[in-house]
């Protein structure tokens, strides 16, 4: 309907065609999660300035922060210079998807990072998530509160029907159970190739280690790099006004470990 307009309107030939999504499918593990099937989304892009690759699909791991950048170069507009709540710039952390549409990249375009802070007031669960083209790694901030559930979402015959099925100790036929679903651990870390649905967390498997280091401190470096409020959570504050540094400190709130 979108292109038949613009074909109608005479605007097919200089618009920029990107559509997408705002979350992944509205069912248990995907809206307001950020396991694959929450943070998936659809990302189609057309320029018809650049037709060589037109009706051919990219490897390249994208993310609703690319389409920023992809606009405003688009538009052959810079970014304006302007702080927030800290000492820095902002800067944005996307990259424009114009060059993808004539050539597909041969490296980068590998690392997307993702955020959730709440749905609903009542729904603080606030995520941070690293996802490469082998593993994912989650930072549930909130983990010793059971993940809340959405209103509409309560109504809905899926979630009934596994809720029913629990409170009656019937087989939901899902693959984890309710408590798994409320209840997670502060650090989840999967193998998407060989664990599709991530199931099997690795934080705590000695082999991975090394990996699980690794993305941690990319993802503590990007908290960084965007200012990030809850870049000290859940173990302690970020504070940087008064007589502490401009580049911020992490305060412990003696409430556990950091």
């Amino acid at each position: 309907l979108l292109v038949k307009a613009l074909e109608d309107w005479g605007y097919i030939n200089n618009t920029l065609i990107i559509y997408t999504s705002d979350n992944g499918i509205p069912f248990p593990n995907g809206r307001t999660n950020l396991y694959d099937s929450g943070m998936s989304e659809p990302m189609i892009i057309s320029s018809p300035y650049a037709t060589k690759r037109w009706g051919e699909q990219s490897n390249a791991m994208v993310s609703l922060t690319d389409i920023v950048p992809t606009v405003l170069e688009w538009f052959g507009e810079q970014y304006p210079e302007y702080k927030l709540f800290g000492p820095s710039h902002v800067v944005l952390q996307g990259h424009s998807l114009i060059s993808i549409l004539d050539e597909e990249p041969i490296v980068g375009w590998d690392t997307v990072y993702a955020s959730h802070n709440l749905h609903e007031v009542t729904m603080y669960y606030p995520m941070r998530v690293l996802r490469n083209k082998r593993y994912k790694l989650i930072h549930n901030l909130n983990y010793k509160m059971p993940f809340m559930i959405d209103q509409d979402f309560f109504v809905s015959p899926t979630y009934q029907e596994i809720l029913n099925k629990s409170i009656s100790g019937q087989n939901t036929m899902w693959f984890k159970t309710l408590d798994q679903y409320y209840y997670r651990e502060e650090w989840e870390m999967f193998d998407v190739i060989n664990d599709p649905k991530e199931l099997v967390n690795l934080v705590y498997n000695t082999s991975y280690y090394t990996i699980f280091d690794e993305l941690q401190r990319r993802l503590f470096s990007w908290q960084n790099a965007t200012d990030d409020p809850w870049r000290c959570a859940p173990w302690g504050v970020y504070e940087f006004q008064g007589k502490y540094p401009r580049t911020g400190v992490c305060l412990s709130l003696h409430n556990g470990e950091l």
